[in-house]
């Protein structure tokens, strides 16, 4: 069988209060029924949670690959995701971990797709994916493509993020060499992680084929203001620094990106479905 030729594979999701009861459901249940393979999904309760998502989530407490960690108080996603992978590592099971956000839908192969490239490519340290992106109610909005290539990928840091980062699979090594999410980041934690990993060396790739679909609320881009603004800018200062990558149209396209972040949402939407 399929199932007896690949390890597990282990998923690391962060739950909190405002997060929703059915999209938490759907994500999942994708990860737990996962073809030809299996997905050993980490879950981290980060603070009080809704009568609604505490109901749901009581239900998956009794399977047999679902594993739950729980704090009292909020503490942030990147530091759930570190005592995450914490305790993944100290479990010394697995070769690989996964991503995964509580609203968003795996292929029910994206697992299988990713550990087969892996294997076969043992040099690249991440893999993540193309993107459907979904309303909240679930129609499909848009196919978004991602550049395949390292080089594309280190050559376009600037101007576009790597990866849609709830379909990322990394190879378990970077995590024991150290490498975790900056704590004290609260929404560019995985812009930093990607430099830290490039200036290391490590290679990263995109699979052309749609593993995940991807979640945009109705608050997706209101919530991109003048902190997100802020932290995006001292972002791409921390990439000039760290990958050596300034140039004229770096800094412009840095300057652009900042003033967008500080506009009206109905212009971010706009900007974003251009050129996302």
């Amino acid at each position: 069988m399929v199932e007896s030729i690949y390890k597990p594979v282990a998923v690391i999701m962060c739950i909190y209060k405002n997060d929703n009861a059915i999209f938490v459901k759907e994500a999942i249940d994708s990860v737990i029924n996962q073809e030809g393979i299996t997905g050993h999904l980490y879950l981290f309760i980060d603070g009080p949670l809704s009568d609604s998502l505490v109901s749901c989530l009581d239900s998956y407490k009794v399977h047999a690959n679902c594993f739950f960690s729980f704090s009292r108080h909020n503490i942030g996603l990147a530091s759930g995701l570190n005592y995450l992978i914490d305790n993944v590592i100290d479990l010394d099971n697995y070769d690989y971990i996964a991503r995964m956000d509580a609203d968003d839908i795996c292929d029910s192969q994206r697992l299988l797709t990713q550990v087969r490239f892996l294997n076969e490519t043992p040099a690249v340290s991440v893999v993540g994916s193309d993107v459907i992106e979904i309303s909240e109610s679930g129609e499909e909005i848009f196919y978004k493509k991602m550049d395949e290539r390292h080089e594309d990928l280190l050559l376009k840091i600037i101007k576009k993020c790597p990866f849609n980062h709830p379909s990322v699979m990394f190879n378990i090594s970077i995590f024991r060499e150290g490498y975790r999410y900056r704590a004290e980041l609260k929404n560019t934690q995985d812009y930093y992680f990607w430099i830290d990993l490039l200036a290391a060396g490590k290679i990263f790739h995109n699979i052309n084929s749609p593993l995940l679909k991807f979640r945009v609320d109705s608050n997706f881009h209101s919530r991109r203001g003048f902190k997100k603004a802020v932290n995006d800018l001292q972002s791409r200062i921390y990439a000039f620094k760290k990958l050596n990558v300034l140039s004229f149209s770096n800094i412009i396209h840095t300057f652009l990106l900042f003033f967008l972040r500080l506009s009206p949402s109905f212009v971010k939407k706009v900007a974003y479905n251009l050129f996302r």
